[in-house]
């Protein structure tokens, strides 16, 4: 041990906070302010050396340790037992003692920890216990010689300090100098790691009530505290041996975690009369989580080898698997935070709901149980079913204790629910359904399913649906597997003579036809696509690495996420349509289905790639053979496509103006109407020429409006409005066509000189960059607007053109795929601080991408007249041209 490592060892082993007499509590560096009390129980040589890494990494938190040595707890002699030895602690505490948040204890400080936390229990304090790989003999363990406890002690102060190297000590003299020990300490310490040995060894818990939270080393693995207590254990195996759990700084990142973690199940009231009536707390105060709780539990839980374990059995298809982890989950209040308390949630935003979902379906848990039984179903019967069905099955979708799943498509109806054939006819009182339903997920594991029926056949063809959860264990009710090359399961629902009582009934009888539609956008945000897809391309660089062909590819994937994450912003909402979420439904999984085609492309290398992780082996299995069916389910791209063209025949233009009012609401408006006529009006021949003459007559005319200072701070005379202001400008001015005449470059941003104006000077500054963006985004826009207002008036065979679905599709997707660049550039804009330059090069991939798509296919539209010289969409045409060769000289700058 170097002599620094001894001096600290001394110093604390000599550490008082207090008069000894008083108490036996120290405090553990600087006493915090704020934050939760954790008291650290000492292990079996008395040293607290061993918790100084997670004191460190708990700053904010006070920090108490017991001293071993304090002359309260040793006055009245050896303690005969860990209980003895707990109590003489806990009477050491006084009345004014601080109240103790958290035990925590390693190996014997394990079992001190526990012993304690019974007797503050009693008090009426119940406090969380964290005990670390500690555990008991269960068995009589012989008593050590002298020199077997000289060597067991000096071998344990060894391993504390992170060596071993088999030192054998004659004479506690020569132990004492190995350790740089002062000889009276030393002789101290071995007193009392004797005594304390013989304690734990004859050690046996006392039963108790309490929650805990096991953390065992992965080479110990012998305690199992779920026979002590009746309270919750959670579980956390850990690599390493038992110093070595203290010694790894992974290991101890996460037991900070725990020991941060606020307890998030329902804790029990306290006995009568250990509260007094001042101090009562309203049960929903005390159990209410937190945004930051949640997020750490989830952490602390997926961050386990069980866990792992779980995900790769779930993802084969193994039921309890799946069960299991779901539970986990539920019980930890991760399902549904968003729901009321009422109904099994935590009344918290709906965003943290989809956060933890991302969250642990990013580890490779199934996604589509959860978007099934929470965000469809639950959230389906939250807003429109009654109030016993709401008591009867949210709390039990929320807590994992059930699945549920949907059960629309018939046979020879597929994705058609006008054609729905199952019947639900009036019986007695009750609604007596028959049918078939096919292509269901998870309905072998689920509980319960909302299935659609007819009741009725008069006026329009959607009218006479209605929605009806129903018992997939009630009689009548038959689940067959259907084998598809996928491991999710498909299934044939056989429904005969199923009774289902009228508070089953969702909505009104014939009405369902709306709540199907709102139910369809719900399903269709294309979160769950997002997530499939982030995986499947972690999975594609563990095994060919960081191939430069996978680049475009994942910015694709971050626009997606983006859109998919404003997209989810239509839950719960009561006037949500299909259209609502079209786009995103669109984008986002045609998005993952690429991704997955990046698998097929490879599968005859990656499926033979010898010593590939069995996780990493099931997520390219997935991508491979659950991409097909991504434009199927939840309506296909062809009815997207339909939805999203039959709303833009209505008002394209408001819809391209969307985009733009992202970013800046009634200063586009203000952008577009004072510099269309001017742009217009400057003679440029041909039209779509390069012309300083319109780019000095635009800039002057920001200038007047004072419009060329937006993002400038406010002390040095600006508006200091921000990038995505900024972003507006450069927006509006692509979208009529014009030269980017707003500059907010400044010369520190480097490429002073030669300055190409379109360009500004292929400046790399991520500002400078994102407003190119922007304008590039607006060229498109408004080419898409000019090919859009052609279709509409252009007829050809007695048709217009937009009612060609083959010419105005590959458009439409074009549309699609700028909404999805608006939306990300609108993120990157507001967190410009935290872009790096490979994000920004990835987003300027996906953009040029897609707008070499969107030129493709709007001058394929305009035909003849977008190719002439003197028309707008030529103009355009070069401008686009311009940008998306500047967008590649950038994007080879940042990945190169």
């Amino acid at each position: 041990m170097t002599h620094d490592g001894g001096e600290r060892l001394n110093a604390l082993l000599r550490t008082r906070s207090a008069p000894a007499d008083t108490t036996s509590l120290v405090e553990l560096g600087r006493s915090a302010t704020a934050g939760r009390v954790v008291l650290f129980a000492h292990p079996v040589g008395g040293s607290l050396l061993a918790y100084q890494p997670l004191v460190r990494r708990l700053a904010d938190h006070r920090c108490l340790g017991l001293d071993a040595t304090a002359r309260a707890v040793v006055d009245a002699g050896p303690a005969g037992s860990i209980q003895e030895l707990a109590r003489r602690h806990v009477e050491s505490f006084g009345e004014h003692g601080p109240r103790i948040d958290v035990v925590c204890g390693w190996s014997f400080g394990g079992a001190l920890a526990w012993e304690i936390a019974c007797l503050l229990a009693e008090r009426g304090e119940r406090p969380e216990v964290v005990l670390l790989d500690s555990t008991w003999a269960g068995r009589t363990v012989p008593v050590w010689t002298p020199a077997e406890a000289l060597h067991g002690f000096v071998q344990d102060a060894l391993q504390l300090g992170g060596e071993a190297d088999g030192f054998t000590a004659g004479t506690p003299e020569e132990a004492a100098a190995r350790l740089d020990m002062d000889p009276e300490v030393f002789a101290e310490r071995l007193a009392l790691f004797t005594r304390n040995r013989r304690l734990v060894c004859e050690w046996h818990p006392t039963p108790g009530d309490l929650d805990l939270v096991s953390v065992r080393a992965a080479e110990s693995l012998t305690s199992d505290w779920r026979t002590v207590t009746t309270g919750r254990v959670d579980l956390h195996d850990l690599p390493g041996d038992h110093y070595g759990l203290l010694g790894d700084s992974g290991n101890v990142a996460v037991i900070e975690r725990v020991l941060r973690e606020h307890r998030t199940a329902t804790v029990a009231a306290p006995a009568p009369g250990t509260v007094g009536p001042d101090e009562a707390v309203e049960p929903d105060e005390a159990v209410e989580p937190d945004e930051a709780a949640l997020h750490t539990t989830l952490a602390k839980l997926v961050d386990t080898p069980h866990w792992r374990d779980l995900v790769i059995r779930a993802r084969r298809m193994d039921p309890d698997a799946i069960a299991e982890a779901y539970r986990e989950l539920g019980r930890r209040g991760l399902l549904a935070p968003d729901w009321p308390r009422e109904f099994g949630g935590g009344g918290l935003p709906t965003r943290l709901a989809i956060e933890l979902f991302e969250g642990f379906c990013s580890t490779g848990l199934p996604d589509l149980v959860h978007a099934l039984t929470v965000q469809i179903v639950g959230n389906f019967v939250l807003k429109s079913g009654s109030e016993r069905l709401k008591r009867e099955l949210l709390p039990r979708l929320a807590g994992g204790e059930e699945f549920s799943t949907v059960l629309y498509s018939e046979p020879r109806a597929g994705s058609d629910l006008a054609a729905l054939r199952t019947r639900a006819e009036r019986r007695d009182g009750r609604y007596v359904l028959n049918g078939v339903k096919v292509f269901s997920i998870y309905s072998d594991i689920s509980g319960s399913a909302l299935v659609a029926a007819r009741t009725g056949r008069d006026g329009h063809k959607y009218d006479g649906i209605t929605l009806f959860v129903v018992d997939l264990a009630a009689p009548g009710v038959a689940v067959e597997l259907v084998e598809t090359v996928q491991r999710e399961r498909m299934c044939r629902v056989r429904l005969r003579d199923v009774e289902v009582e009228d508070w089953r009934r969702v909505g009104e009888e014939g009405r369902g036809w709306a709540l199907l539609d709102g139910a369809l956008a719900i399903e269709r945000t294309g979160i769950d696509h997002v997530v499939r897809a982030a995986r499947w391309l972690r999975a594609l660089h563990a095994t060919v690495g960081r191939s430069p062909g996978l680049e475009r590819l994942e910015g694709q994937v971050e626009c997606a996420t983006t859109l998919a994450r404003a997209a989810t912003e239509v839950f719960l909402r009561a006037d949500v349509r299909a259209i609502d979420t079209a786009v995103a439904k669109l984008y986002t999984s045609e998005t993952c289905q690429q991704v997955g085609h990046e698998v097929l492309r490879r599968w005859s290398t990656l499926g033979r790639t010898p010593g590939v992780d069995d996780l990493v082996h099931e997520e390219l299995f997935s991508g491979l053979t659950e991409s097909p069916g991504l434009t199927l389910s939840a309506g296909t791209s062809e009815m997207m496509l339909s939805t999203i063209a039959a709303d833009l025949k209505e008002e394209y233009e408001r819809r391209c103006l969307a985009v733009l009012h992202r970013f800046g609401g009634e200063l586009v408006d203000t952008v577009l109407e004072v510099l269309g006529p001017l742009g217009a009006g400057v003679r440029v021949e041909p039209l779509f020429a390069h012309s300083p003459a319109r780019r000095t007559a635009l800039a002057e005319t920001l200038a007047e409006l004072g419009l060329d200072g937006v993002e400038r701070p406010e002390e040095e005379g600006g508006l200091g409005l921000g990038l995505t202001v900024g972003c507006a400008i450069a927006l509006g001015l692509g979208y009529l066509g014009y030269e980017n005449a707003y500059r907010a470059c400044r010369p520190d941003h480097g490429s002073a000189g030669a300055v190409d104006e379109d360009s500004h000077g292929g400046c790399a500054a991520p500002e400078c960059r994102l407003r190119h963006a922007a304008h590039a985004l607006g060229l498109g826009l408004g080419l898409f607007r000019t090919a859009w207002e052609h279709a509409s008036a252009r007829e050809q065979f007695d048709r217009k053109l937009v009612d060609f679905d083959a010419l105005m599709f590959p458009l439409i997707r074009g549309y699609a795929e700028l909404n999805a660049l608006g939306t990300r550039l609108h993120e990157l804009a507001e967190h410009v601080a935290e872009v790096d330059g490979e994000v920004l090069g990835r987003f300027e991939l996906v953009a040029q991408d897609a707008l070499v798509r969107v030129v493709r296919a709007a001058m394929q539209v305009l035909g003849a007249q977008g190719i002439t010289e003197w028309s707008v969409a030529s103009r355009f045409y070069m401008k686009c041209a311009e940008s998306i060769g500047f967008l590649d000289r950038g994007s080879a700058a940042a990945v190169g």
